[in-house]
């Protein structure tokens, strides 16, 4: 806390902990989970969202946003989480998943593919015309990719407007250095 504390302005480091839930009483698996939510957020999500505004102007860009929970037992059963969409794309474990989720991931393998092949997979990403394909059994579909139509934390995208992406992620890189 202390060195995300330190590394922003107090009202953004505030907002950043409040968002999280992290504060001193948090217990450290609970810290540790909610801080890899912190370095996921600004390492994928701002990161792809970054990526975009720097390669749309040259080619078209085609956002996603994985939102299909783990159905495995394990600590993070019933969440989305990195790498999760490999098991989906690639279809090694199709036997463990419902017919819902092999056609999820039968329909992702396919737009994947096409991109692949230079096939327009889904509607591209402009900055002027933000829209991710949200990919979940439960609200699939083309979204506006704002954090209340993809699944995403509002709070996270109002920091990043207010001081920055590369800020929130120095501010993590110091935290994972201290």
């Amino acid at each position: 806390m202390a060195s995300i504390k330190e590394s922003l302005p107090e009202e953004v480091a505030n907002k950043l902990l409040t968002g999280y839930e992290i504060d001193q009483s948090t217990e450290d698996d609970q810290a540790f989970e909610r801080v890899l939510q912190f370095g996921g957020d600004v390492s994928f999500y701002a990161g792809t969202f970054a990526f975009a505004q720097g390669l749309e102007e040259n080619m078209p860009v085609y956002m996603y946003r994985f939102n299909e929970p783990n159905p495995w037992p394990g600590p993070w059963q019933g969440r989305s989480t990195h790498i999760h969409d490999l098991a989906f794309l690639f279809q090694n474990f199709s036997d463990f998943l419902s017919g819902a989720q092999n056609q999820l991931a039968e329909e992702f393998a396919t737009d994947v593919l096409s991109f692949a092949n230079n096939k327009e997979p889904w509607q591209n990403w402009t900055k002027s015309r933000k829209v991710a394909k949200v990919i979940a059994t439960d609200r699939k579909g083309m979204k506006e990719d704002v954090p209340e139509q993809t699944g995403r934390r509002k709070f996270f995208v109002d920091l990043a407007n207010e001081v920055g992406l590369d800020t929130l992620r120095g501010a993590f890189d110091r935290f994972m250095t201290s």
